[in-house]
């Protein structure tokens, strides 16, 4: 294989994987919103934007939170 054709391979390979990392994010964005995984991300950014200064809890403390509502609040579920 002469050197601009290994050159030329090698850019299309890379072009793939980019493509494909970029297909992979935008699949993990997706599915993070559709099951509710990005939550904590979006609350942050929430505070951030509505009440700067507002002290930020950990994640823990937010699923904690979030969990013990919907307990309070059964009405938010289907079952």
């Amino acid at each position: 294989m002469a050197a601009h054709e290994a050159r030329a391979h090698d850019g299309g390979m890379t072009a793939v994987l980019s493509r494909a990392q970029r297909y992979a994010g935008a699949l993990r964005w997706y599915w993070r919103g559709m099951t509710g995984a990005d939550a904590y991300e979006r609350y942050v950014e929430h505070l951030a934007r509505t009440h700067p200064g507002a002290p930020v809890p950990t994640v823990k403390q937010f699923w904690r939170e979030k969990y013990d509502d919907m307990e309070r609040n059964p009405a938010t579920r289907c079952c």
